[in-house]
């Protein structure tokens, strides 16, 4: 908030308000919102755009192996700039949605008249089953054809027009892009109806995500990691695991970026893919043998070998709709063990098939980009979040239960003076997870907000840019928000899908030793929260496992059954657990590469004492913070004071009874602040 006008309203408060010893809790609410104006007749645009060859940043086939309808998009400071084309002459409909709806959405639908005459408008649904135009119009056509028989349409919007009722802002959430083409144009009254759509369907993109392809260096290797030709079974979902080794190079690589190589026609299975460092003391033994026998195996299953289990640490990772990954010019990965990366490697590549279609046989991969030219900093990976714990516990029928993980000051002390710069991290929670968030605190001040996607889906995880300096003694929070409504029974922390996780998977530069740096509650403070105690665990009774000692009514049971057959009843134990994880003391685990810890394992510690919390606070939508006078007037009127020139303005401040002015002026500051 603009700090003018707010000693302006001080100034007048301490002229007002007789001292007094009590105090105003004041809740502040969003203000009056005004609405954006765009280009007037006599400003000029940029003419590189105006052109319906025109391609923005960014593009993506939103409708999948069909290739009907394609976006391309460019975002700015302050518009997002879309060009939309369907291979339809009906009207053609663009929504930015957080739901599989266009309810609550920001719709767009346009379409050329018989005549040449383009028409785009602004629309919103309140029932998912019909549209109505918004009574503030946002959006600007800029182009708009029907060539060969598609329609081409090319407008833009502000990031945020400050309609709240009917647009959505465009943030660096997660969205789901919903299009929509009808084969006949709406009539002359310009009535679009939604059921006479011909074909709809949505695609989750990150509309922050990507940049600029550059031209590649002419000595640019590219090694293609694969499935080694694998058929996918009957199932709707699968993860499939392989162990590959790094080509042999004649000397140090950098992979200096990564896209995807999806076999043509398989573009509807392959829901995303990663890469993995494998490490060992014996690395050729352990792991050659996987290579040779080119077996692949379903992951994180018991028929998959234990070696697959000693690979961490994401290389690189892509989701569906996601971008080809540039490393910034300054860093790269170092490939092979002798210089600092790794010599094999895990691909994972998770199947989607619904239908489950017989007989689909898939080579899918991921491209990665190397270069002998090295840059000037090695590049490595650094996992924060929460331990993968059996005991990472999410309670049942909870909207909102937030998990955090924490990397401590304890860990990052092991940081070199001028710490390192984090440039993209992967943020990954299992099927509940709906928000993700990455707080950085240093010396009890919050900085700003280095990652946050209050959209998070399970099904769009690929690797996001993000920008900060980690320093010697700075603390990370990991939070992530799960919506367990659905299940009947607490969710523990684990590798299947139906488990959970809140990790983020950061690529950083200069490359040094630390490669984990996560926390988990300490055994003793779930079992506080859960309102049991434990039986003892010696040598001569570890086979009867955890066993309950107090409350007496439960003597005996195990603690699984326990977690299973009675705390999910126990609506009071979900809220007890709820302020563990946020507030309570948590235990770390800090090791290198080598899995070698940097601090004691289960180092117990105290969550950081926060003295100045970091606020976001966007006023783009709020004219007071721009327009002192129009502040002042506005609080003046409504303490109905004449304005200033007016011939009954008293000469001096008005003086109202101490009891009716601070209810005034909570009134006021509820509304405009």
């Amino acid at each position: 908030m603009n700090l003018s006008y707010l000693s302006l309203l001080l100034l007048f408060l301490l002229s007002s308000v007789p001292p007094s010893n009590h105090s105003i809790n004041i809740k502040t609410l969003p203000p009056d919102f005004d609405k954006p104006t765009y280009y007037q007749a006599n400003e000029s645009r940029d003419s590189s755009t105006l052109s319906s060859q025109w391609h923005g940043d960014h593009t993506a086939v939103l409708d999948g192996d069909q290739g009907k309808v394609s976006f391309s998009w460019s975002i700015d400071d302050q518009f997002i700039n879309i060009k939309v084309e369907c291979m339809s002459t009906g009207w053609v409909a663009l929504a930015l949605s957080h739901t599989k709806s266009i309810k609550g959405a920001d719709l767009f639908i346009g379409w050329v008249t018989p005549n040449g005459h383009a028409v785009l408008k602004d629309f919103h649904s309140v029932d998912g089953r019909s549209v109505r135009e918004d009574s503030s119009q946002d959006v600007e056509l800029i182009y708009g054809e029907e060539v060969e028989r598609t329609t081409i349409l090319r407008f833009r919007r502000k990031l945020e027009t400050c309609d709240l009722d009917d647009d959505v802002r465009v943030t660096n959430d997660t969205f789901r892009v919903i299009w929509a083409y009808s084969e006949v144009d709406p009539g002359e009254e310009e009535v679009v109806v939604w059921r006479e759509l011909h074909r709809a369907g949505g695609r989750l993109l990150h509309l922050y995500q990507g940049e600029p392809r550059e031209a590649l260096e002419t000595s640019m290797k590219k090694w293609v990691v694969t499935s080694n030709q694998m058929t996918l079974p009957q199932k709707e979902t699968l993860y499939w695991c392989t162990i590959v080794k790094l080509p042999a190079l004649a000397q140090k690589h950098h992979m200096v970026g990564y896209k995807p190589k999806i076999q043509t026609g398989n573009e509807r299975f392959v829901h995303h893919m990663m890469l993995y460092e494998c490490h060992d003391s014996s690395p050729d033994q352990t792991f050659s043998k996987h290579v040779d026998s080119m077996a692949g195996y379903e992951c994180y299953t018991p028929n998959m070998p234990d070696d697959f289990l000693k690979c961490r640490g994401i290389v690189a990772a892509w989701g569906l709709g996601g971008e080809p990954f540039s490393f910034p010019e300054g860093a790269g990965y170092p490939l092979g063990e002798e210089h600092g990366g790794a010599t094999y490697y895990m691909f994972e590549v998770h199947y989607e098939n619904p239908g489950l279609h017989p007989n689909i046989a898939d080579n899918s991969g991921l491209e990665l980009l190397l270069t002998p030219h090295l840059r000037a900093e090695d590049s490595s990976m650094l996992t924060v979040g929460h331990d993968v714990s059996t005991l990472h516990l999410v309670p049942p029928g909870q909207p909102s239960f937030t998990s955090v993980g924490h990397c401590p000051a304890q860990c990052t002390s092991t940081l070199p003076e001028n710490g390192i710069r984090v440039f993209a991290g992967l943020p990954h929670t299992h099927l509940l997870g709906i928000r993700v968030k990455l707080r950085h605190i240093r010396n009890g001040a919050e900085l700003p907000t280095p990652f946050q996607d209050n959209y998070y889906d399970f099904n769009y995880q690929t690797m996001r840019h993000m920008e900060f300096n980690l320093l010697p003694g700075d603390h990370l929070i990991t939070e992530c928000v799960y919506d367990s409504t659905e299940r009947t029974g607490y969710t523990r922390g684990g590798i299947r899908a139906e488990d959970e996780m809140c990790m983020m998977f950061l690529h950083y530069y200069p490359a040094v030793n630390l490669a984990q740096c996560v926390s988990k509650l300490p055994l003793k403070n779930l079992l506080l929260a859960m309102g049991v105690s434990l039986w003892p665990v010696s040598p001569d009774t570890r086979h009867l496992g955890l066993r309950i000692q107090s409350p007496d009514k439960y003597q005996n049971l195990t603690l699984s059954d326990y977690l299973s057959a009675v705390l999910p009843g126990d609506l009071d134990a979900a809220m007890r657990l709820q302020e563990a994880n946020l507030h309570h003391s948590h235990v770390a685990e800090c090791y290198d590469f080598g899995k070698r810890n940097i601090i004691a394992d289960g180092t117990e510690f105290s969550s950081p004492k926060i003295h100045t919390p970091y606020y976001n606070i966007d006023e783009t939508c709020n004219p007071y913070a721009k327009d002192d006078k129009l502040f002042l007037e506005t609080f003046q009127k409504h303490l109905n004071l004449p304005l200033e020139g007016d011939s009954e303005q008293p000469s001096s401040s008005p003086s109202l009874p101490p009891p009716v002015l601070p209810v005034i002026l909570v009134q006021l500051l509820s509304r405009y602040l």
